[in-house]
């Protein structure tokens, strides 16, 4: 399976960066969009790089806002 990923907007890097790793150099986030929907356990890298499934399509403008996962 091919990931995709998203360069993140300033505003969520900061907050990112301000929150704990999962691991060694990325983070478990759960990232709500405007829709409404929810994707749980999305890996974003170095607080600025989200990683999407081949079969998820969305765009940095479509993100309202991001968490940190409990996992």
């Amino acid at each position: 399976m091919q990931n995709n990923t998203i360069k993140l907007p300033e505003s969520f890097i900061s907050k990112l960066i301000n929150l704990p790793e999962s691991g060694m150099g990325y983070q478990i986030v759960k990232v709500i969009l405007r829709s409404g929907k929810v994707l749980n356990k999305q890996k974003v890298l170095n607080s600025e790089l989200l990683m999407l499934e081949e079969n998820q399509f969305i765009q940095a403008i479509d993100i309202a806002n991001i968490e940190l996962e409990i996992v």
